[in-house]
């Protein structure tokens, strides 16, 4: 299995690269500087891995010839001497320094650099080098008929012929070039910790012999590998290093699943919950046969002698709260204690008038911000995230409603280790998602509607914009209603100086379309004014709702026909699909437009599509795991979505990674 070895491997010795790249760094205060990117252990520090790999290997000495770059290169020459900074004005902000100057190469000739930002340090250590050649690594770019190296960093002289690690900093804390000093200088140490931690941590889940093959790695040892993904011979090998390790990573996180899988239900008191089919009767509405099933088999499960862990699963209309509320009644009217949690005080309130008007006689209380009655008081606690610091006492079900709105933490605040869980999403988060293909949780899904629909979904690009419009002037027209949702309630400056639409800014071009009609809220509004906006839009008096993702979950707009969420490219899967839940509750057609007035990256188009491709919660939720990773499964469980696993503090695990290491660990 992968021992150790001391030996340099094909002559390259990343020991003597790390010592001169680390020279001068107090070691003893390293791994304290490094805890600002999250490394706080030893070992951890080797798992801190270069987002890439910079080339110093043949250096650019000769300048004649040179063309635009794609990657970073390194220019070996002299200062010209020529340094200068100019003040240029941004629209809405101070003014931004940009420092120009030159190096020479042996024979003259000349390569530009420019830096954007303070370069009163770089100038410094260019004068202080004066006629001795230094070092630049940056990307060429043609300006007219000029050359510049860009943003340049300048490398030390021991650096050259060799391949650098580029790690990632954090702003104003931690620049690049110190990242790198201070992670090579803990590596001598840092591997070795980490390739025992390593050892003692995948024993338990493979047969050590199998190792290698899983990784891909027919010769060398643990910490070979943790060399070369630092500080390898070629950027090729430290990449195939890394990619090894990702296979290492997702071999832990498997070994996470198998023992959240394995462990055992805490036991607990079983309620006595008897006949509770008398419940039924109190539903205004006919139950369909998977809501009786479901309500049935939850209720069974808070009559069980083990606590349960229990994901309702449906999109949205589904009717997924008469479930966990009939099943609830039931078991509090048998004298358990249950808390509902939702994400915001208008969605607890209507939730909390639901059950009152339901089930009176069991006195359920609303838990909110403003709310001030003894939370112990009532054996049926309604409320928002308020619960989590009130004492609220020992509680025997859980119910948290649209489970992607709270973080694990929160979702696990309230539930002691005899605590029934019951989890509410018509699209899981990724973590929640894999653990339901792995076993951890049992699912109860919901997949008929009391009222069929028929939801099309569109991606709308700028040059689409007439012919959507028009669309809404036929759904004004026959009496409909129609949602515009804004990523931002008020203006901002975006970091390319063009700043995201607000509420008013869209409600303002839509009103000028469609005068009278329109009305628009935001998380801030008035409570008045938001009344007077759903009041306005029930009666009719108003059709188009301005706002932002405060409508997302629970809010229902009657006759609601077409959503057009702007910039649809900065939301998530959960929130699109959230959103176009709003449409036709009452059964029949609805249009969801994704509306991108700039154009979007590849990967936001790739889940547009994806949305547009289908309205099955579940289908989105099994993409989304598969595009952003299924996150910590540990029972730690800090993170929701990212990298598969969670040893590789700087590179995620992809998806398919994943999965094809399962398949090959489950052979």
């Amino acid at each position: 299995m992968l021992d150790q070895s001391d030996t340099p491997v094909g002559g390259h010795d990343p020991r003597d690269l790390a010592a001169r790249l680390s020279a001068g760094v107090d070691r003893s205060r390293a791994l304290k500087r490094l805890g600002a990117v999250g490394v706080s252990e030893l070992w951890q520090a080797a798992l801190y891995l270069p987002t890439r790999f910079l080339d110093a290997r043949q250096p650019i000495e000769r300048f004649f010839g040179l063309g635009p770059s794609t990657g970073d290169v390194v220019c070996v020459g002299r200062y010209a001497g020529d340094f200068r900074t100019r003040w240029t004005p941004r629209r809405g902000r101070a003014t931004a320094p940009q420092a120009q100057g030159s190096l020479l190469d042996g024979v003259g000739m000349k390569v530009r650099f420019s830096v954007f930002g303070d370069a009163r340090s770089l100038q410094k250590a260019l004068e202080e080098a004066g006629v001795e050649p230094v070092a630049f690594a940056g990307t060429l770019t043609a300006v007219g008929d000029l050359l510049f190296l860009n943003n340049p960093v300048l490398l030390d002289a021991s650096a050259l012929g060799h391949v650098l690690p580029v790690y990632p900093g954090k702003t104003r804390v931690l620049s690049v070039a110190m990242a790198r000093k201070l992670v090579t200088a803990l590596l001598p140490d840092a591997i070795p910790a980490a390739a025992a931690h390593l050892r003692a941590s995948v024993s338990g889940v493979i047969d050590p012999l199998d190792l290698r093959r899983l990784l891909r790695r027919p010769r060398g040892t643990l910490e070979d590998l943790l060399w070369e993904a630092h500080l390898p011979a070629a950027p090729e090998i430290g990449e195939a290093a890394q990619q090894s390790l990702e296979r290492l990573s997702a071999i832990l996180t498997i070994g996470e699943l198998r023992e959240l899988q394995g462990e055992h239900p805490p036991a607990r008191q079983a309620f006595d919950i008897g006949g509770w089919q008398d419940l039924l009767g109190r539903v205004p509405f006919r139950l369909t046969d998977e809501q009786r099933a479901a309500a049935a088999q939850l209720v069974d499960r808070f009559r069980g002698p083990t606590t349960s862990a229990t994901l309702i699963n449906a999109d949205v209309g589904m009717g997924k709260s008469i479930v966990y509320q009939l099943a609830s009644a039931a078991a509090v009217r048998a004298g358990a204690r249950a808390a509902v949690m939702l994400p915001n005080e208008r969605l607890a309130s209507q939730a909390h008038q639901e059950i009152v008007r339901l089930f009176p006689e069991l006195g359920a209380v609303l838990v909110t911000g403003k709310s001030r009655k003894n939370a112990k008081s009532s054996n049926w606690l309604v409320g928002t995230t308020a619960m989590l610091f009130r004492d609220v006492g020992p509680l025997d079900i859980c119910v948290v409603d649209e489970q992607h709105r709270f973080s694990v933490d929160q979702r696990r605040a309230l539930a002691a280790n005899g605590t029934h869980v019951v989890e509410i999403s018509a699209t899981p988060i990724p973590r929640t998602q894999a653990l339901l293909l792995y076993g951890k949780l049992d699912v109860i899904r919901l997949t008929h509607r009391h009222s069929p629909q028929d939801i099309h979904t569109r991606v709308v690009e700028r040059g689409g914009t007439d012919q959507m419009i028009d669309e809404i002037r036929s759904v004004i027209a026959r009496g409909s209603r129609v949602l515009i949702v804004c990523p931002r309630r008020e203006e901002s400056e975006e970091d390319d100086g063009e700043a995201l639409p607000s509420v008013a800014r869209v409600a303002g071009k839509w009103e000028r379309l469609f005068p009278g009609i329109v009305r628009s809220l935001h998380g801030e509004s008035e409570p008045e004014t938001v009344q007077v906006a759903f009041d306005d839009i029930a009666s009719g008096a108003a059709q188009i709702l301005v706002a932002t993702t405060v409508v997302e979950v629970g809010l229902n707009i009657p006759d609601l026909r077409a959503v057009i969420i702007v910039h649809a490219e900065r939301f998530g899967i959960s929130q699109l699909h959230q959103l176009r839940g709003r449409l036709a509750r009452e059964g029949g057609h609805g249009v969801c437009y994704l509306y991108l007035p700039r154009r979007a990256g590849m990967d936001a188009m790739a889940r547009l599509n994806a949305v547009a491709a289908t309205n099955d919660g579940f289908e989105l939720a099994e993409f989304d795991m598969r595009a952003r990773g299924i996150g910590d499964v540990s029972q730690a469980g800090q993170r929701q979505h990212g990298g598969t696993g969670s040893i590789l503090l700087t590179r995620p695990v992809p998806m398919d990674v994943f999965v094809e290491v399962l398949a090959e660990v489950s052979r």
